[in-house]
Order: structure tokens, then C-alpha cells, then sequence
């Protein structure tokens, strides 16, 4: 299984500042790419070369403010698009601007180390724990 891993990081002006693209990353690329982002605003996406109906294929991360936003997309059974995310059901229903949309605090961490083992599972097994991300 191949994976696509790149994104683009928004300077203080709104400027758009691509990522090198990196197929199949180590696992140190990954975290250091993810520490780099995480003191900054922007968007990283990991993405299979080849998309397998009813499987993930991409996971994207939108960060801004030390707010980490997940989203795992993927065929349902039937060809429907799904999204997956993080939900902490005992965080207050509040929200949060990322990147100018408002998203649910409980679809929000601001751990990197819980991004960085979601980002390094979908790249060893191509899916993430559905009690990671429901």
C-alpha cells in the first residue's frame, strides 16, 4: 500500500506555501512535518496511490491556533462518501474556527502526539481505530 503525504502551510499574510510531496514518508518525516505544522496554520493530507472501494483514502489534518482538526475520508458500503473524526463526547458542545469554518470542539484535540499515531496507523494499516476516530 502507497501513501501520499504533503500539504501547504498559510503564512500571517494568508499566503499559501506548499509542502514537498512525499511518497511512502518514514515515520520521522511524518512527526517532523507534524511538528513543523503544529506551531502554524495549515493543512496536511496522507492519501493512497490507489483507492480500495469501501476502505480509507485520505486523511487530512487542518490546523490553526494549536487546534488539530482529523478527518478521515471513505467509501461506505453502498459508494456513499463518509467522514470519520475524533469525538470527545465529554468536551463541551462548543466551537472552534479552523482555517475560517467553525467545527465542534469534540472533533478538535490539541495533542500532537495523538495526531502524530493516527497519521503513522492509516499509513502502516490504511484505516484508523474506530475508537479513535467514530
Amino acid at each position: 500500500m502507497s501513501m501520499i503525504f504533503g500539504g501547504h502551510i498559510i503564512d500571517s499574510n494568508s499566503g499559501r506555501h506548499q509542502l514537498e510531496v512525499v511518497v511512502d514518508p518514514e515515520e520521522f518525516v511524518v512527526r517532523d512535518v507534524l511538528s513543523f505544522i503544529s506551531e502554524r496554520s495549515g493543512v496536511i493530507t496522507m492519501r493512497r496511490q490507489l483507492e480500495c472501494e469501501g476502505q480509507p483514502y485520505e486523511l487530512v489534518l487542518y490546523v490553526e491556533s494549536g487546534n488539530f482538526l482529523l478527518m478521515l475520508s471513505e467509501y461506505g458500503s453502498e459508494g456513499e462518501h463518509d467522514v470519520r473524526t475524533l469525538t470527545a463526547l465529554n468536551s463541551k458542545n462548543e466551537f472552534v474556527s479552523i482555517l475560517g469554518d467553525m467545527y465542534s470542539v469534540r472533533s478538535v484535540t490539541r495533542d500532537l502526539e495523538l495526531v502524530y499515531t493516527v497519521f503513522i496507523e492509516f499509513a502502516r494499516t490504511g484505516n484508523v481505530s474506530k475508537d479513535t476516530m467514530a
